[in-house]
């Protein structure tokens, strides 16, 4: 046994790696490392020498634990099972350790598994009535997400997740295994289709012949409850495990009937997981029964080792399966259509499209730069555009990442996003070549990241910057914060040069030269000198006191605004529910910004029940992990009615509250704003694990948009919130409610002259589906069309003094879709403008 350490977490504890095999296979390991990294690539080694490596080499197993805080049970388990591996001389175990290098990361989020063991001894010790449990997590598991921290494959932003990315390309595992907790007794993962075309076959059918082998074992110990197939749909892959399938590799997962704590609890199965299929041949109990950690433990490691020792007798099987998927993904770039895909520097913000190639570079995708011109049938494309040439191992993945999603309408409910097209993502274009001579063309690999840097161009004291959209905008006013600026209303001509709205007029100020000059290089921003100010309409644009409302109730979506304001260091305060009910807030901000949120309205306001508390998250002398990023005596009862009046009170005296996604729920139905509706739909969520009831409102609605990509209009171009933008674009959207276009009042009360007031689209800045008639999905795909097309999606109402900016959407979801964020950063920057619209 060996141990390596593959990352830091956010917080700064080690993320650990044990390796497993006998004495020979320690002393081998950089050999056999060394051989699962040439057959990764077979245009380094061809089926002839794929042989004599597999001859010599073994598969690499990884297993993955406590990614998720609160699913105690895979720590236990892996630790017991090295243990087992590593001294055991039973001839299964002598077995694998011969044939496979097992590699085990027992505790893959640290920073969470600390927080979440405090808080078992601070509120969960001997404590064994399911019915009257108090919370059975923290409030946090990382610095920034908690169930999502299982939804970063592709974007690849928590410690957790570059740390296992970095593990898979330098051992080339063959199988990718995590291991969760949610329902009775134990699923091996396998989804009920559509499955995603552009995973190899063979990886699908290699995961579900190790699954049903699982469940032969088990069930053939007389051990109820083991299943696979129903679980998910095979669409998206975004998860952990995706890092192997995405790669070639076999990307597995367990789901076990955890507990939430280590002590034994009575235990009921869902209904709709008791009866027997032929995926499930010996249900779980139907009735109530105990379960314990060392239940727990038993499922877990038992179907482990079934599959470790199903690896060693199968070694050679495996890794022959891992060369021919790469090998197939190579010759399918050199025999199918598309060749490659283009990717244009100019198209807008070359910070945004070194952003998106970046990505691509992270997840092992080969990108090129055209060194001359380049002409191929679909079209002339300037020296600079990137290339990706689609004759290389991951070709696949590039596909999938670069091309439209299309989930069938007769497919049954996704079990997360649909669409996870980077251009979409990013609003960039990413041209698919069906011309073989791109691969003839001049192209310089790239060797590290692109950074693009501004310039500054002209004579003059004062200086003018073109809005084509840049995301940097943003990061740039908070960086020169102490100079004044100007942003133009309407557009302008300055020097034989036209300019659109929310392009910067900056005038001479003591030390801006050397300031702006390092921001522009910074964050790539091009700069023109003016001698005069040009004639414009403008507005000042003061930087904000920014405040970021984060309630204790759901800690998990409001990480992604924190990750993505901290990624562009911009100052804010972490306002908690306690600071809300204290009041005083207008004094304090002059933007409060409240994320999506996972929450009914009722939990938005009243939060985590008081029954619970108090419920202190702090650091003690017991709970040393405890009190990051935030700290509460008492987490619980939300901000309360109490808070939601001062909410209020604080648009009320001219402060503009901002809200994403179900966050906006708060504001369109809490009261904040008056004369807006809900038409349908609810808390977007999944009924996957048991949550059928929680997401009935939004799975079961007519109307629903599941994690897609959907074209949109811009009502007032002229808003602020617009400005870098078409009025024709497109935004993420998941199932959110469908709101009416706002009216004058509503009903009051059964009488004729009491009914709904007039409509009132004033406040609408943005609606559903393209006006001139596109069609309304760009990827993924929408139910009832109908439903939506035309309703609002951004509101900017007038409240008192103050403003509510809601958006239908979320801009901020999960850091993918950078395209969208501008919305939102527009809103920030021009605060004082929307206050002053009428």
């Amino acid at each position: 046994m060996r141990l390596f350490t593959i990352g830091r977490s956010e917080e700064g504890r080690d993320i650990v790696l044990l390796a497993i095999a006998d004495e020979q296979g320690i002393r081998d390991l950089d050999r056999l490392k060394a051989a699962t990294a040439a057959l990764a690539d077979p245009r380094k080694t061809d089926p002839d020498a794929a042989e004599r490596i597999i001859a010599g080499a073994r598969p690499i197993y990884y297993f993955n634990a406590a990614l998720h805080s609160d699913e105690t049970g895979s720590t236990e388990t892996m630790l017991e099972l090295a243990y087992r591996l590593a001294v055991s001389e039973q001839p299964m175990m002598r077995r694998i350790r011969e044939n496979v290098v097992v590699l085990i990361n027992p505790v893959s989020n640290p920073d969470g598994r600390d927080k979440q063991v405090e808080w078992f001894y601070r509120f969960l010790k001997g404590k064994t009535d399911r019915a009257t449990l108090p919370r059975q997590a923290p409030p946090y598991w990382s610095r920034y997400a908690m169930v999502d921290i299982n939804r970063d494959a592709i974007q690849l932003t928590h410690e957790t997740t570059k740390a296992v990315q970095r593990m898979f390309f330098d051992w080339h595992p063959q199988v990718v295994h995590d291991l969760h907790e949610s329902v009775a007794l134990l699923i091996t993962w396998n989804g009920t289709g559509p499955i995603n075309d552009n995973i190899d076959p063979v990886s699908y059918d290699e995961r579900l012949e190790m699954s049903f082998h699982e469940v032969t074992t088990l069930t053939g110990f007389g051990m109820p409850g083991v299943w696979t197939w129903n679980f998910g749909d095979d669409f998206a892959h975004v998860f952990l495990d995706s890092i192997g399938l995405n790669h070639n590799s076999m990307g597995r997962g367990y789901e076990t009937f955890g507990n939430g704590t280590a002590e034994t609890l009575e235990q009921m199965s869902y209904p709709d997981e008791t009866s027997r299929e032929w995926y499930r041949p010996e249900p779980p109990p139907a009735g109530p029964f105990r379960w314990s950690a060392r239940d727990n433990v038993n499922y877990m490691e038992t179907a482990a080792l079934a599959a470790l020792d199903m690896t060693a007798q199968q070694s050679k099987s495996l890794l022959r399966n891992f060369y021919r998927k790469g090998l197939e993904s190579w010759r399918k770039g050199t025999t199918e259509a598309p060749f490659a895909f283009l990717i244009p520097e100019d198209q807008g913000d070359p910070r945004r499209v070194a952003q998106l190639v970046a990505l691509l570079m992270a997840q092992g995708i080969e990108v090129q730069r055209a060194s001359t011109t380049l002409s191929i049938k679909e079209g002339t494309f300037a020296a600079g555009t990137y290339v990706v040439r689609l004759d290389q191992p991951y070709r696949n993945y590039a596909v999938d990442l670069l091309s439209a999603k299309f989930f069938p309408k007769d497919a049954g409910e996704p079990y997360d996003d649909i669409s996870w097209e980077l251009p979409a993502n990013y609003h960039l274009t990413a041209v698919a070549s069906a011309d073989p001579a791109v691969r003839e063309a001049a192209l310089a690999p790239l060797t590290e990241r692109p950074h693009p840097a501004g310039r500054i161009a002209g004579q003059g004291a004062v200086y003018v910057l073109k809005d084509t959209g840049q995301e940097g905008l943003f990061e740039a006013r908070f960086r020169l914060s102490r100079f004044k600026l100007e942003i133009a209303e309407q557009p302008f001509s300055a020097g034989a040069r036209d300019y659109p709205r929310g392009s910067w007029i900056v005038p001479a100020q003591p030390g801006l030269d050397a300031a702006l000059a390092a921001a522009a290089s910074d964050l790539g921003l091009d700069f023109q000198r003016l001698d005069a100010a040009p004639r414009a309409a403008t507005h000042a644009a003061p930087v904000p006191r920014l405040g970021v409302w984060v309630p204790w109730a759901d800690t998990d979506s409001n990480g992604w605004v924190r990750y993505a304001l901290d990624q562009r260091h911009i100052p804010y305060t972490y306002v908690r529910d306690e600071d809300v009910r204290r009041g005083n807030l207008r004094a304090r901000f002059d933007v409060l910004l409240y994320g999506h949120v996972d929450l009914e309205l009722a939990e938005q306001i009243e939060g985590i029940p008081k029954a619970w508390g108090p419920m202190p998250f702090k650091k003690t002398q017991l709970t040393p992990s405890h009190g990051t990023p935030a700290e509460s005596d008492d987490i619980t009862g939300g901000v309360g009615y109490a808070g939601l009046a001062e909410i209020q009170r604080f648009v009320d005296q001219g402060g503009l509250l901002i809200t994403l996604g179900n966050g906006s729920m708060l504001a369109l139905e809490g009261g904040l704003v008056r004369g807006v509706r809900r038409e349908s739909g609810g808390v977007p969520r999944s009924a996957a694990g048991g949550g059928s009831d929680a997401a009935a409102a939004s799975v079961f609605t007519e109307t629903r948009s599941p994690g897609s990509h959907l074209r949109v209009t811009f009502v007032q171009p002229e808003s602020p919130i617009a400005y870098g933008y078409s009025a024709h674009t497109h935004v993420f959207r998941e199932n959110y409610a469908i709101y009416a276009t706002p009216r004058r009042w509503l009903r009051m009360a059964y009488c004729t002259t009491c009914l709904d007031g007039p409509f009132d689209p004033s406040s609408v800045v943005m609606t559903w589906g393209d006006s001139d008639g596109q069609p309304l999905v760009v990827s993924g795909q929408v139910w009832g069309a109908d439903g939506l097309i035309g309703h609002p999606a951004i509101f900017d109402m007038p409240v008192g003094k103050g403003r509510v900016v809601a958006f239908n959407f979320n801009p901020l979801h999960r850091d993918l879709n950078r395209g969208d964020q501008r919305m939102l950063w527009n809103a920030i920057l021009n605060w004082q403008a929307l206050l002053g619209r009428h």
